[in-house]
């Protein structure tokens, strides 16, 4: 592992930004220069140095998906991904057949540490406890009514990794799902839910306080009838994913649930899928063949039909930028924000201490370097 010694890049950080700092990388974590140690120094002139993002929320990239229910699919996304600027990441499980679902997550719990680009930090298990009327791309023939024993089954298919599952908070029987996860340290989300403003925040007193991928799939915002959008806006202990392509949310959108929630309570995620980024060949995404249609995958010949997104973290960040938002705002909801809503403490920030996660990018935000765990990619 090489040591490196970082100058004159403009880093950002923790929603601030210092132009005078040098950065210094040993053994793969942010530190002092260390008298006695050799290091490799990288003149970053002209460049911004932020963390690395933490995608959160993503089935697939580069030809490869979760639902290949192979390691080897796995390890190629976290190849791909480093590419993209994403150094730690949660594979995330379609609702489908428990058989299906045990078989993806297991192909994740076996690539975990053998990995050659980003890191996987956790798998989403998104599902099988959601609503029957807002099933969206999942399968419904996998969609459960809350189980003890089918969530243990998941839970210890994933050896630990498990760290985000979505469910839908008006469900019966659900309080009891909740608190089983919160007590073995998997995050409930709540998505894929036709819950009412009272559902809602009722769902938040038992802990599922993290809204996935807002607006997408869920009751929306009426004056008289505010639905999941309206309390998660409004609950202060509330926070929530956001697929910031502009196409799965307006823009607009975006910056009001900015203006209410700050950087802290949004986590920014592509939810991206199996052809993003695939070069060549049949482009599918569990099981459907699709095609892009205005910057989304929709299913091949029926582009009324979406079937998700497009969306690298790289480009996200250069959304956000593009609609108003500060670089170090929007560095803040790719990094900090899901290290902290996860509870990854050593990542998210450049901080003595943590695992040394960075990415160099131009100041029209193209990358051009990746650092994971200190090891340039």
């Amino acid at each position: 592992m090489s040591n490196l010694h970082i100058k004159n890049a403009a880093i950002i950080s923790d929603g601030t930004r210092d132009d005078n700092r040098e950065l210094w990388i040993t053994d793969g974590v942010f530190t002092e220069k260390i008298p006695g140690v050799e290091y490799e120094t990288i003149d970053a002139e002209g460049l911004y140095a932020l963390p690395g993002f933490i995608d959160t929320h993503i089935h697939g990239f580069g030809g490869k998906g979760t639902e290949d229910g192979d390691k080897n699919s796995i390890l190629k996304m976290s190849e791909i991904l480093a590419k993209t600027g994403v150094t730690s990441f949660f594979p995330t499980i379609y609702t489908d057949t428990q058989e299906r679902i045990i078989r993806d997550i297991k192909a994740c719990t076996e690539a975990s540490g053998e990995e050659k680009g980003a890191s996987i930090a956790g798998i989403h298990v998104e599902g099988p406890f959601i609503s029957p009327d807002r099933i969206g791309a999942q399968n419904p023939l996998g969609r459960l009514s809350p189980s003890k024993d089918d969530f243990m089954n998941m839970l210890n298919a994933g050896k630990g990794l498990i760290k985000a599952m979505t469910m839908a908070s008006e469900l019966d029987g659900i309080e009891e799902i909740a608190k089983l996860a919160i007590e073995n340290n998997v995050k409930p989300l709540l998505g894929h839910t036709n819950a009412n403003y009272e559902e809602t925040v009722k769902g938040a007193s038992f802990g599922i306080t993290h809204a996935t991928h807002l607006f997408n799939a869920m009751s929306g915002l009426h004056h008289r009838n505010p639905g999941v959008v309206g309390a998660v806006l409004s609950e202060k202990n509330m926070t929530a994913e956001i697929i910031a392509d502009g196409k799965h949310v307006a823009p607009a959108a975006i910056k009001a649930v900015f203006a209410a929630k700050g950087k802290e309570g949004i986590v920014i995620i592509t939810d991206s899928l199996r052809p993003t980024l695939q070069e060549d060949g049949v482009k599918t995404a569990n099981g459907v063949e699709v095609e892009m249609g205005d910057g989304l995958w929709v299913t091949k010949g029926r582009p009324e039909l979406i079937q998700g997104s497009t969306l690298s973290m790289d480009i996200a960040l250069k959304n956000l930028v593009s609609w108003g938002i500060s670089i170090e705002d929007a560095s803040y909801m790719l990094s900090a924000s899901p290290a902290d809503i996860y509870k990854l403490s050593d990542r998210g920030r450049i901080k003595n201490g943590l695992r040394a996660d960075l990415v160099l990018m131009d100041k029209d935000l193209n990358l051009k370097m990746v650092i994971v765990k200190g090891e340039i990619k």
